[in-house]
C-alpha cells in the first residue's frame, strides 16, 4: 500500500529509469510521489480500470499481464527503475494490463500532477515516448515465416530485453558473425547493446526473427534514420551461425523494406566488411554498386526496393506492412 513519505530528487536522479536528469529538474515530480509497500501476489494495477496513477518500482519484480480481444496472454516482467502505468496516463485510456507483484515491492505511486511534472521535466518525454510504444508494441502478434528449406521462425519488432535473449540465449553468435556484424573482435557492450535493442521504432527499427512465438532471437534487422536527410537509413543485419545459408538475411532485407516504405525512407545505405559476401549478396539483388571506405571496408546506396524486386508475395507483404504501420504508430 502507498504511504505518504517523499522521495528526494537525488534519490530519483540516481535510478536507471532517469538517467540522464540533473536533480533540479526532478525536484518537481519528487514531491508529488508517495512511498509503495506492497507483498508478493498484490494486484496493483488491473486491465480495463480507469488510470489514476503510475508506479515507479524501487525494489523488487512485477509481472505485467495483458489479455488481447482474442484471449491471448501476454506477460513481462519488471523490476527495479522501471515505471509501469504511465501508458494509460500517456494516452488518457483504460489501463490495458494487469500488474501483479512477484515479490516484496517497493517504491513510489504518482498521479496525474506527478505525471505531469515528468512530462515537464526535459530529460523525459522522448524517453517516455519511446518506453510507451515499446511496450504497446509487446502486444502485438508476431508473422509466422517458413523459409526456403521449411525452417519455421517468427517475425516481430524488436523488444526490450531482445539484448539479453540474444546475448545469453541458447542460439551462437560466434566471433566470427560478430566481427562481420561490428567489423570489430571485440564483444559488443552492454551500452552498445542497449542502444541496438531499446530503439523508437521510428528513426531507429528493427525487426527481430524468433525460434518460436516466444523462442530464442536467432537474427535482427535494423535501419537507422540519416539525421541529415530522413528518407535515408544504414541497414545492417546477424544472422546466428546454424541459422545462416536459410535465406534468413534476404528475408529480413525485404522485411526491412516493407517497414522503410511505409516509414518515409527511400534510400538505404550500408558500411560492411569487404568480405562479407553473404550481405553484399543480398544487397547485389538491388543494384548495390560498391566503393572502398577504408581498408577492408565497402559502402553502397540502393533505393529501397519495391514490391515487385521483393522475394516476399503480396500477402506477406500486407501482413508485414500492417505489423510495421502499427508498430511505428503505437503512441500516434
Amino acid at each position: 500500500m502507498a504511504g505518504s513519505t517523499e522521495v528526494s530528487a537525488e534519490h530519483l536522479a540516481g535510478l536507471e529509469f532517469f538517467e540522464g536528469c540533473t536533480v533540479e529538474s526532478l525536484g518537481p515530480l519528487a514531491v508529488h510521489l508517495r512511498t509503495l509497500n506492497a507483498a508478493p501476489g498484490e494486484v496493483l494495477l488491473r486491465q480495463g480500470e480507469q488510470a489514476v496513477s503510475f508506479l515507479l518500482i524501487g525494489a523488487g519484480h512485477a509481472k505485467v499481464e495483458h489479455v488481447g480481444d482474442g484471449g491471448e496472454v501476454s506477460v513481462v516482467e519488471v523490476g527495479p527503475g522501471l515505471i509501469v502505468g504511465e501508458l494509460a496516463l500517456l494516452r488518457h485510456a483504460p489501463r490495458n494490463a494487469t500488474v501483479t507483484t512477484v515479490d516484496e515491492l517497493s517504491g513510489w505511486v504518482g498521479g496525474r500532477e506527478a505525471f505531469a511534472a515528468m512530462l515537464d521535466a526535459p530529460c523525459m518525454l522522448d524517453k517516455l515516448l519511446r518506453t510507451a510504444r515499446q511496450r504497446l508494441v509487446a502486444y502485438l502478434t508476431p508473422i509466422r515465416v517458413r523459409l526456403r528449406d521449411h525452417t519455421e521462425l517468427y517475425l516481430r519488432p524488436v523488444l526490450p530485453g531482445d539484448n539479453e535473449r540474444t546475448a545469453h540465449g541458447p542460439v551462437l553468435f560466434s566471433s566470427e558473425t560478430f566481427y562481420r556484424r561490428f567489423q570489430t573482435t571485440r564483444t559488443p557492450t552492454a551500452s552498445l547493446m542497449t542502444y541496438l535493442f531499446e530503439v523508437d521504432y521510428v528513426d531507429h527499427f528493427v525487426w527481430v526473427m524468433t525460434e518460436g512465438v516466444d523462442g530464442p532471437v536467432v537474427a535482427d534487422a535494423r535501419f537507422v534514420r540519416d539525421v541529415a536527410d530522413p528518407t535515408v537509413a544504414e541497414v545492417a543485419f546477424i544472422v546466428g551461425d546454424d541459422y545462416q545459408g536459410r535465406g534468413v538475411g534476404t528475408f529480413l532485407m525485404d522485411a526491412l523494406a516493407v517497414a522503410a516504405r511505409g516509414d518515409g525512407i527511400d534510400r538505404f545505405t550500408a558500411r560492411v566488411l569487404s568480405e562479407n559476401y553473404s550481405m553484399r549478396k543480398i544487397l547485389d539483388r538491388y543494384g548495390a554498386e560498391w566503393h572502398r571506405d577504408e581498408q577492408g571496408v565497402v559502402t553502397t546506396i540502393i533505393d529501397v526496393p519495391p514490391l515487385r524486386e521483393l522475394t516476399i508475395g503480396p500477402k506477406f507483404y500486407r501482413k508485414i506492412s500492417s505489423l510495421a504501420r502499427q508498430t511505428v504508430r503505437a503512441v500516434g
